[in-house]
């Protein structure tokens, strides 16, 4: 071998060795920031901090700060270790309809009570439930951290407002998994160097919780201030405040066609002083005012057919092939698997009623209404065990909180009890 061959030899080997050190070095330094798995492998950005003063001015609800443990999952401290003589263990996986802060209640806490009542108080229904989140990062919470904690059965919960993927964007389809990713075993830096992805998805606000919405200081207690405002000071407060952080190309009159819409009938969700009173959401005042200044077919779709025209076959499939995998997964493994299918809003009579002066807004739910049709179908021609919650909730009042269409403590009771229900059949089998 040549001098200029052994040195080229020497040069690769040297940097091969030096980009070892240096990944290795940056993972070390990440594990100083990033949180101990399981939190790491579940969720990319830590939990918000509902006592912290985001908050402020919210006392009067004591029941909003319920605790999170220290995995980042709201529910009470587990073991990844299920105890020798431990009770029938669920493991949930879902989004926001598992995890959702707003509420008193939550589903898998509210079926373990259940369980507990009926004379069983080892049993253990952990939530792994993480908002905005859909059946990618399902699959691999469930895959990654799930099945390590030797479930006796799993609950899966799929939101038909917005859990549906494109064409494409299925099980298996791609030449190679992306570089980073909020599921981090989905990504290849997640596989090596898991430390590293989480702290770039959260700087780089890559995941879909970061992505949503644009960060606004303090927006929750703002809202919530405005909410409280007397009634001729609300709407403009409401204006000023869409226009500063959203619009700022739209003129007040504009946004305040919006908000204004048919007096004050986007008030009648806010300031009820009810304990399960609804909270005014910065996201929520963007998409209204995106639906109505933003020329999309998804903001027109008012009817069957209409949705019909925007919903490819393909992502039925995309979307199936996940679930299919997850499905698959478990039965590798002997965990029965149900599958729960979470309805949009459609089905609380409130809820539409609350819709109809903003229905370019109301028009996802009525395109949801058909993906969850078209799904069911697929569903039927599989081996895939599923509950289809629609038939539970199909027109009783105040299930669903008119503003952001998530389940009130109502809705959570009605949930719990179809999952309890279920779960009570598998633990007999």
């Amino acid at each position: 071998m040549t001098e200029n061959g052994r040195k080229r030899i020497y040069a690769i080997v040297f940097g091969l060795i030096l980009t070892g050190v240096t990944l290795a070095g940056l993972e070390l330094l990440a594990s100083l920031e990033a949180p101990p798995w399981p939190a790491r492998a579940l969720r990319s950005t830590p939990p918000v901090n509902v006592q912290s003063s985001d908050f402020t001015g919210l006392a009067d609800k004591p029941w909003i700060f319920e605790p999170y443990n220290s995995w980042g999952m709201r529910d009470k401290e587990r073991g990844i270790a299920k105890a020798a003589d431990g009770g029938f263990r669920t493991v949930f996986i879902g989004d926001s309809y598992l995890e959702f802060q707003l509420t008193r209640l939550t589903v898998p806490g509210e079926v373990e009570r259940r369980f507990i009542e009926a004379g069983q108080p080892k049993a253990e229904m952990i939530n792994l439930g993480i908002s905005a989140t859909g059946p990618r990062s399902y699959y691999y919470r469930m895959r990654d951290v799930a099945f390590a904690l030797s479930p006796d059965a799993l609950a899966v919960f799929f939101f038909s407002g917005n859990d549906f993927l494109y064409d494409g964007q299925g099980y298996g389809q791609g030449i190679l998994p992306s570089l980073v990713s909020e599921a981090p075993g989905g990504s290849i830096l997640g596989n090596v160097m898991p430390n590293a992805n989480w702290v770039l998805v959260n700087r780089l606000r890559l995941s879909e919780m970061l992505t949503t919405n644009k960060p606004v200081p303090q927006e929750f207690d703002t809202l919530a201030k405005i909410a409280r405002l007397p009634p001729a000071e609300r709407t403009p407060a409401l204006v000023r405040h869409v226009k500063r952080y959203y619009y700022p190309d739209l003129t007040e009159q504009q946004i305040a066609a919006i908000f204004g819409r048919d007096g004050d009938a986007f008030w009648q969700a806010y300031a009820s002083g009810k304990v399960d009173d609804e909270s005014l959401q910065g996201w929520l005042l963007n998409l209204m005012t995106k639906s109505e200044v933003e020329q999309s077919p998804y903001f027109e779709a008012t009817t069957k057919e209409q949705a019909a025209r925007l919903v490819k076959d393909g992502d039925i499939q995309a979307t199936l092939s996940w679930l299919t995998a997850m499905d698959r997964a478990a039965r590798e493994r002997g965990v029965p698997l149900i599958l729960f299918i979470v309805p949009p809003g459609t089905v609380d009579p409130d809820y539409v009623a609350y819709w109809k002066p903003w229905p370019r807004f109301y028009a996802f739910n009525v395109i949801a209404d058909y993906r969850q049709d078209r799904l069911l179908e697929a569903l039927a021609r599989t081996q895939i065990r599923y509950v289809d919650l629609r038939k539970d909730f199909a027109g009783v009042r105040g299930a669903y909180r008119r503003s952001d269409a998530h389940w009130t403590d109502k809705g959570v009771e009605i949930a719990a009890n179809r999952v309890y229900e279920e779960l009570r059949k598998l633990e007999k089998r």
